[in-house]
């Protein structure tokens, strides 16, 4: 008999602007295998598909689950894991037969009521009786937000419908929410008391809808838990795409102003470095070759980067890794050093490349020190992933230009790096230091997530200017984190490079010109002649 099923994520899509702009292929998206598939089969994607969904950075488990799923296996609890529902659904439905007495969902990945409301419908419709428990970020944020509800200048109706709590209407049917950034120790607890056939209504930092409200136990501060994943006792099936995400620290230390995730001194913690090279170890024994580490700043932004880098060399380790990297951190660093330590690529939130911009976000940034990192980066043969965003308050269209003119000056033929970017629009996202009344009538901004103007933009021309911006930028290539990295790196760099542009080249084509099938064979064969 199970105790509970995990449910990482619902397996929903990015906010990026950008990225539906990209090539498609028979409705998939035009990574590397797929584009070979369509070549071997003459126009037309043949399924199975070689080398799909595995080897890339898109595809690694998500770590919520991994994560939860270790804490609760060492507590002696028998736990199954679904990491994206809507894709093993039906193997979830195989799982209620071992009659799980909870299904615990991760909101880590959700980011509003409904998705949430139709998952616990989902699974009403196929295990009508089960306790469902929600925790996580959205969980947390929707509490928060609550708590401003005493606040009558901070704007809690916009996002009623949006977020858990704010409203009576159309809630789903969760048994139990638990509102803590570090629920665990609650979760175990509770488990403990559905096991036993016990009520849970005595559980600390916990919320149930008993059909008229919410009723909310008292809240107590908790001690966050090890991070570190007992990874011998992880399934093997989380193994076989040889991808895995990682953290080496958690939380971030800095406060742009666009941000509005949870923070605070209490929620930074930095993995010891030996339990790192332990855990390291361990996956690379359970055949993992490359790594993704989660971390919002990679171990937290410190300058000690140079002798992590020693570390993972001295230790052995062969793997491929990546990570989120602060510029200021790669400024110190011996970039040598960083590549043969197996870091194949970073990822920079750059946001702007604009000082007054950058200025206004609070990013302790400029871009003369971007573009240093990256290229350093590049000449190396260290990739580079950035994302941007355009409509911040203050935004112009000449603003963005020097973004869009900074994408295009980076990438030189003479670097073996490759350079990726991204672009979303601004989002008035509640929580965020941009969403307080003072802040607002500073940019004399309005409006609510994807739907906003200030005084020198609006969404509308946001979203023009990322789709102009994807159709100028020439010199590099939109991020497709589907890609199969070894696929990728079985072509030589020139042809590497020539691929990234000459699907731009085609993706750019088709937003303006219709679908020419010959065109894509004739220019894919190129690169991928023998």
């Amino acid at each position: 008999m199970i105790d509970a099923i995990i449910i990482s994520d619902t397996g929903n899509d990015t906010f990026s602007a950008s990225s539906p702009l990209r090539l498609q292929l028979s409705g998939k998206i035009a990574l590397i295998q797929s584009v070979k598939n369509y070549l071997n089969n003459n126009g037309r994607i043949v399924t199975p598909v070689k080398g799909e969904n595995e080897k890339n950075w898109h595809c690694a488990p998500k770590l919520n689950g991994i994560r939860l799923f270790s804490y609760l296996h060492a507590r002696g609890f028998n736990i199954e894991l679904i990491d994206s529902y809507y894709q093993e659904r039906d193997h979830f439905i195989k799982m209620l037969n071992d009659n799980p007495k909870a299904i615990i969902i991760s909101t880590t990945f959700i980011s509003n009521k409904d998705d949430l409301r139709e998952l616990a419908e989902n699974i009403r419709s196929v295990a009508p009786d089960v306790f469902i428990i929600a925790g996580g970020p959205f969980v947390l944020s929707s509490y928060l937000l609550l708590q401003r509800s005493n606040d009558k200048d901070y704007d809690v109706i916009s996002p009623k419908d949006d977020f858990l709590f704010l409203s009576n209407d159309n809630n789903p049917d969760i048994d139990l929410y638990i509102i803590d950034k570090y629920g665990e120790q609650i979760l175990s607890e509770a488990l403990d008391s559905i096991k036993e056939g016990n009520q849970v209504n005595h559980l600390p930092n916990t919320a149930q809808w008993n059909g008229k409200e919410y009723v909310f136990s008292d809240q107590k501060e908790l001690s966050p838990p090890d991070i570190g994943v007992e990874w011998n006792n992880i399934p093997e099936k989380f193994f076989k795409l040889s991808v895995i995400n990682m953290q080496a620290s958690t939380g971030c230390p800095f406060n742009c102003e666009f941000c509005n995730f949870v923070k605070g001194r209490k929620y930074n913690f930095v993995k010891p470095l030996d339990q790192l090279v332990k855990e390291l170890k361990t996956i690379s024994d359970r055949g993992v070759k490359y790594v993704r580490f989660v971390d919002d700043n990679f171990r937290l932004g410190r300058n000690d980067l140079n002798e992590v880098c020693k570390r993972f060399i001295d230790e052995g380790l062969d793997l491929k890794w990546m990570s989120f990297i602060r510029a200021s951190t790669l400024d110190e660093t011996d970039f040598d050093l960083l590549k043969r330590s197996g870091c194949v690529e970073t990822q920079v939130g750059i946001e702007s490349a604009d000082k007054e911009i950058l200025k206004k976000m609070n990013k302790h940034a400029d871009p003369d020190m971007y573009f240093r990192a990256i290229s350093n980066l590049l000449d190396v043969g260290i990739n580079c992933s950035s994302c941007f965003f355009v409509g911040f308050p203050g935004e112009t269209e000449e603003t963005f230009k020097r973004t869009i003119d900074f994408i295009e000056s980076i990438p030189k033929d003479s670097q073996e790096g490759i350079f990726y970017w991204s672009i979303y629009p601004f989002l008035v996202l509640p929580l965020s230091p941009t969403y307080e009344s003072k802040k607002k009538a500073k940019y004399n901004l309005k409006g609510y997530m994807d739907k906003w103007e200030h005084n020198t933009m609006n969404s509308g021309q946001a979203y023009q200017h990322i789709k102009n911006a994807f159709l100028k930028i020439k010199n590099a290539s939109p991020i497709y984190s589907g890609d199969n990295l070894d696929m990728l790196m079985e072509l030589p760099l020139s042809r590497r490079k020539e691929f990234m542009k000459v699907r731009h080249d085609l993706s750019k084509r088709f937003l303006k010109d219709p679908f020419d099938k010959s065109l894509v064979l004739s220019s894919f064969a190129k690169i991928f002649k023998e």
